[in-house]
Parts: structure tokens; sequence; C-alpha cells
């Protein structure tokens, strides 16, 4: 065979391998667009749902003492919506599930728990916990699903949960001791409120304290214990017992 026959041979391979590189490139740059924006969706379908429940929200605030008709057929169809949207938003999460976060997951788990649907809320506190990317939105996450066991009566598992929360992370930095305090706020509610367990609500009530104290902020730190003693008035002033924490499920 002529040395041209040669050349012309490892031309033509190098070609069909150049031909072969360039579509495993289309293909995977392909997939990732495809992704891209299946997560677009995913995130403008979760913002859709929490504008909804804050509409919802301002809807019984404005309306429901003054025309509940009303407010109960607008809030119907608002719950028909967020439906649409949960169910939406869980099959988006799925397809995309490498790039679903542990804030997108506890989104959806709170969206169930708010639908009365605590098989799948369960599910997706679970799952916000497994894919946290590190040990402060673990903490975020555990914390999250100790405060839902709460609600299920499941004290014990809830108390284990709330222990597992504060263990993750440590420290004497301000986001160290706000984060685990309120923790300890979320964990006094519940004992309170869901359990009963005033005693135990008590000491729980103090480590927050305790926490909220050691931050070197004075604005941060001043602006905590107002919070922890406005969501606790019982155990703060002895008066009525206010609603949960903001971020209660």
């Amino acid at each position: 065979m002529e040395l041209k026959d040669f050349a012309s041979i490892f031309i033509s391979a190098l070609a069909f391998i150049l031909s072969a590189i360039a579509t495993v490139v289309s293909t995977v740059r392909g997939k990732y667009e495809a992704q891209r924006a299946i997560r677009n969706q995913l995130s403008d379908t979760l913002s859709r749902i929490a504008s909804t429940n804050i509409e919802n929200a301002k809807l019984y605030h404005e309306m429901a003492a003054k025309d509940p008709a009303y407010y109960q057929q607008v809030s119907g169809m608002m719950n028909q919506q967020q439906a649409s949207l949960l169910n939406q938003a869980m099959y988006l999460a799925d397809q995309v599930a490498r790039f679903v976060t542990a804030v997108d997951m506890n989104t959806i788990a709170l969206a169930n728990y708010s639908a009365g649907d605590v098989i799948l809320a369960e599910k997706y506190y679970r799952k916000a916990i497994e894919v946290s990317a590190n040990n402060y939105y673990r903490s975020l996450a555990t914390r999250s699903y100790a405060g839902f066991l709460f609600t299920q009566r499941r004290f014990e598992e809830g108390r284990a949960q709330f222990r597992q929360s504060i263990s993750l992370i440590s420290g004497g930095d301000n986001l160290t001791r706000y984060t685990n305090g309120f923790t300890y706020q979320m964990w006094a509610w519940n004992e309170l409120n869901n359990a009963g367990a005033r005693l135990a609500a008590e000491q729980l009530f103090e480590s927050a304290q305790n926490e909220f104290k050691g931050m070197d902020n004075e604005s941060v730190r001043k602006t905590s214990i107002d919070a922890l003693n406005e969501a606790l008035p019982s155990l703060a002033h002895k008066g009525p017992t206010a609603g949960p924490p903001a971020a209660q499920p």
C-alpha cells in the first residue's frame, strides 16, 4: 500500500473521530441546556408557589372577616392553583434531581404539608436533608423536619432531629449562635405548644437566650432576643403563647 493510501486512511479515520467527538459534545451540551431549562422552570414554579401563599395570606387578612363567602371562593381557586403548581414542581425536581437544592426540597415539603399530604411532606423533608450541600444547610433542613415531626406528635423522633440539627454546626461566631439559637427557639415552641412539655420548653428557651446573648453584634443580638420573647411570651413574660416561628412548618 502506497504512502498516499495510508494518508488517505489516516485522514478518513481522523475525520470520523472528530465527527464522533463533535457529536458527543453536541449531545452533552444539548442535555445540559435542557436540564438548565428545566431547572429554570423549577425555580419559576417554586417562586409562584411562594407568591400564591403570600396572596392567600393577604386575602385572609383583608377579606376573611369582612366577606367569608368571597374569601372561601377565591381561596379555593388559589388552593387549586397551588396544587397544580406543586405537582409541576415535584415532576420538574425529579427530572433534574442533581441540580435541586435543600431549599427547593424544603419548599416542596412545606407546600405538601400545607396541602395536607403529610406522606409526601415527610418524603421531601428527608430529601432536603439528603441533598444539603454542607452542614449549615443540613442543620436548617433537619430542624424543619424536626418541627414537622412534632406536628405529627412524633415527639421523641422530633427531639432527636432537633439535637442532630444543633450538633451539625458548632462555634462561637454570630452565624452559628444565631442558627442554633433559632433552632432552640423552634424546639421550645414545639415542646410548649405541641408536646405540652413546659419544663423542657423553659430550658430550651434559656438555651436560645444564651446563644443570642453570645453574639457580639448588638443590633442582631437585641433583635434576636426580642423576637424570641415575642415568639414565646408565656416563657418570657408569663403571657399568652404567640404563633410559631417563621420557619415552622
